[in-house]
This record gives C-alpha cells, sequence and structure tokens, in this order.
C-alpha cells in the first residue's frame, strides 16, 4: 500500500499568462512594481480617503435629559408671571411719580388762595374776622389748616357760636359765621354779669344789667370764667346738672325759657315765660317730663293766660299746679 504524505502539499501558484508577462514586461521598462493582487473581499486601504469616527456607544442606563411637557409648561408660566410682575411694577412707579409732581406743583405752585369770603357775622366785622383767622391769600389751599382756623375764630372772637370754613377751588377759601343763638347769664357776687351761650362757653363779662333776651342761671355761682372757654361752677355736681338742663331746653327747642337753675340731683327748675315755676325733681326721663308740663301749660293758659306759681312734673303721669 502506498503511504500517504503526512504534509499536506501546498497549492500550486497559476503559471503567470502571456498578457501578464507582457505586462511584466512594459512596467519593468518604467522601473515601476507590478499592482498587487489581492484577494476577493478585502479592501483597498487608501491614505487619501476620510477616516470616519466610530459612533459613540450610550451606555445601557444612561439616563435621556429631557424635560416633562407640565415642567416646561409651568416654567414658562413663571416666565411670563416675572415679565408681568415687572411691567405692574414699572407702571406703578411711573405713576407714583407722576403724582409726586402734580403734588409737589399743588403745593408749590398752583392752588394759591386769592379770595377769602365771610358770611353770616353780625356781632363781629370781617376785618375783626379776618385778623383772627389764620388763614390769608397767597398761601396754598391745600396746605391752609381750616380746623386749627374754625378753632381759632370760636375761641377769640366768642359770639361766633359755629364757624364753617370750606376749600372752593382753584383758589378761594369760604368762611360761614353762626353767632350765638341764645345767650345765657349769671349774675355775679360783686353784682356783674357773665354772658355764656347753652355750651357755657363764656362769651363776656359786664357790669351792667343783664340782657333784655337771654337765660338766668340762678342759684350757682361762678369759680372761672375766661372768654371763649366753658365756664366753671363752684359746685361739680350743679353744674353738670345745669349742663343737662341746657341740653333738655336744646334738644325739644323749647321756647319762652326764662331762667334754670338746680338746688341738688333731685331738686331741677326751668322757669317758663318768667311766671310758671316746672319743677322736675330728678333729670331722669326729663324729656318726657318737659312734654307734659308744657301740654298742661297750654291747657291752664287757656283758661288763665296769665297764671303764675309752680308746676310740679317729676313724673310725667302725674302733674299739678299750685298758683302763687
Amino acid at each position: 500500500m502506498m503511504k500517504k504524505d503526512s504534509k499536506k502539499s501546498k497549492p500550486r501558484r497559476p503559471e503567470r499568462t502571456e498578457e501578464m508577462k507582457a505586462l511584466d514586461s512594459s512596467l519593468g521598462s518604467f522601473g515601476l512594481e507590478p499592482p498587487k493582487i489581492y484577494r476577493q473581499g478585502q479592501r483597498v486601504a487608501s491614505s487619501d480617503a476620510p477616516k470616519k469616527s466610530a459612533p459613540k456607544k450610550r451606555g445601557k442606563h444612561t439616563p435621556q435629559h429631557t424635560a416633562p411637557r407640565e415642567q416646561v409648561k409651568k416654567q414658562n408660566q413663571k416666565r411670563r408671571l416675572k415679565k408681568e410682575v415687572r411691567r405692574a411694577l414699572y407702571a406703578i412707579l411711573i405713576a407714583l411719580g407722576i403724582v409726586t409732581v402734580i403734588v409737589v406743583l399743588s403745593l408749590t405752585v398752583l392752588f394759591k388762595i386769592e379770595t377769602i369770603t365771610i358770611s353770616g357775622n353780625k356781632q363781629y366785622t370781617k376785618q375783626q374776622i379776618s385778623a383772627v383767622l389764620p388763614i390769608a391769600t397767597e398761601k396754598n389751599l391745600f396746605t391752609a389748616d381750616t380746623g386749627g382756623a374754625k378753632e381759632k375764630l370760636e375761641t377769640n372772637l366768642p359770639y361766633i357760636y359755629h364757624a364753617e370754613i370750606k376749600r372752593k377751588f382753584p383758589s378761594t377759601i369760604t368762611v360761614n359765621i353762626t353767632e350765638t343763638p341764645q345767650i345765657y347769664y349769671i349774675k355775679n357776687a360783686d353784682k356783674s354779669y357773665t354772658y355764656m351761650d347753652d355750651n357755657f362757653k363764656v362769651l363776656e363779662s359786664r357790669t351792667e344789667k343783664a340782657p333784655k333776651k337771654g337765660v338766668e342761671i340762678r342759684k350757682a355761682a361762678i369759680k372761672n370764667a375766661v372768654n371763649g372757654t366753658p365756664v366753671e361752677f363752684t359746685d361739680k355736681k350743679v353744674e353738670k346738672n345745669l349742663f343737662k338742663l341746657s341740653d333738655t331746653v336744646k334738644k325739644i327747642e323749647m321756647e319762652k325759657v326764662t331762667a334754670l337753675y338746680s338746688q341738688d340731683i333731685n331738686n331741677n327748675f326751668i322757669v317758663f315765660d318768667g311766671r310758671i315755676t316746672i319743677k322736675l325733681g330728678s333729670l331722669d326721663n326729663a324729656e318726657d317730663k318737659l312734654y307734659a308740663a308744657l301740654s298742661a301749660i297750654d291747657k291752664l293758659s287757656e283758661s288763665n293766660p296769665q297764671a303764675e306759681g309752680e308746676l310740679t312734673a317729676t313724673s310725667d303721669k302725674q302733674i299739678y299746679f299750685t298758683e302763687k
């Protein structure tokens, strides 16, 4: 048997064809090497071909940083809100600047007082009122202290019962005077008289006779009397009762009152028409008692218009008259 060769025989290279030989002879004449023969499937490496970088591999657990739609929407809303707030702040600042300019102009250049009108005065002349009034022309209309001017007029000119001071744009101040409607008076120990209004503000003191029209305060003594301020009585309890009597007369608009006085808390009196003294007792339900007393006086006047005496009205239900 023939022995097999242990070594494999190498494959023989194919003999070159006549064309290849001819190509070799032609290339050899130029000193060039013959081209290399590549196997099928191999690529020709060219030095001129651009090298493509291999794509980066993304890790399996690398998170994709893409915000959700809701988050993006909220961020846009915040941005819009900030813009709106800035616009609002700018608008407010501009408005404040305009207001500041207007205020400065109003207090310095515009609205100067050119005219002051005074009306309702009889006791005092316009010159006397103007001399006391702390408001003058060429001053600013807005800075004029109308409240202080009112108080000053009513204190320094006591017969001014009420002063109404108003601004009238663009350049006028109006002063409307209401003088004392009712005078109260008291005869002092030295035979002088102190005049007051129905709030017991001191009007003046005189040595002459009592005024022809006025309400006399009887059986009371004055501790202190300064013009333009409320009077001070020596007896504080009597003072309190007199104030309440005066307020009651004013509330019911009682006419023909000629005098009033108080002895103590349970003995208070009002004199009607100089001839009938109304005894009220305490001042509880004083208005009701006075209405009942006036109704009784009307009936009494029908039978005796000139009747004089004391009408007891300590209760609005039990009233009787004691003729003098």
